[in-house]
């Protein structure tokens, strides 16, 4: 329908000087059917697992590189591969996931999209915590045709950790995020 209307509007670019000033590509781009992206949207956080390197050592959180995450949005519509898109933690634990642009449009993201830890490294001590649940996105901000959305910092500890000097909760699961 958008197509015809376009064609339409073209042939009576004759009847219009303005039109006249504008080339074809530039009415596609302005209509939003060109090849340049009109806006982003990133998701965005850092995964982190927390536990004990020995036996005497407190818990601390080291970051996870290279485990697989993807965002999940509900569109209303039969789920499709499109509908998943997938990151990786960079070497400092970090993940940005660029929302296809025929998700842009979502309203009410933060209850739409989710994000999901798909697959953690092996030799992650942190590996045994995977549990593959859904994690809730927040709006971040928004400026110049940028919308960032955040899982803030997620933090996984193993069933049965190491035991740690003076920690709270050992041989517990913790899953938190801030």
């Amino acid at each position: 329908m958008a197509i015809i209307f376009f064609f339409v509007f073209l042939t009576t670019a004759a009847a219009n000087p303005l039109l006249d000033l504008f080339t074809p590509d530039d009415l596609i781009t302005s209509a939003g059917y060109g090849d340049q992206k009109l806006s982003t949207v990133l998701v965005t956080g850092s995964l982190f697992c927390d536990a004990c390197l020995d036996g005497n050592s407190p818990l601390q959180s080291h970051l996870l590189h290279g485990a697989s995450m993807a965002v999940s949005c509900d569109t209303s519509r039969k789920t499709s591969k499109s509908d998943w898109v997938r990151g990786i933690t960079d070497e400092y634990g970090d993940f940005v996931i660029d929302l296809p642009s025929h998700l842009h449009a979502l309203p009410n993201m933060e209850k739409r999209c989710r994000l999901k830890i798909l697959q953690l490294p092996n030799a992650s001590p942190c590996h045994q915590a995977f549990t593959g649940e859904y994690r809730g996105i927040k709006f971040s901000s928004a400026k110049n045709g940028i919308r960032t959305y955040t899982a803030h910092e997620i933090h996984l500890t193993p069933k049965n950790p190491q035991a740690c000097m003076n920690e709270k909760g050992r041989g517990k699961m913790l899953v938190h995020t801030f």
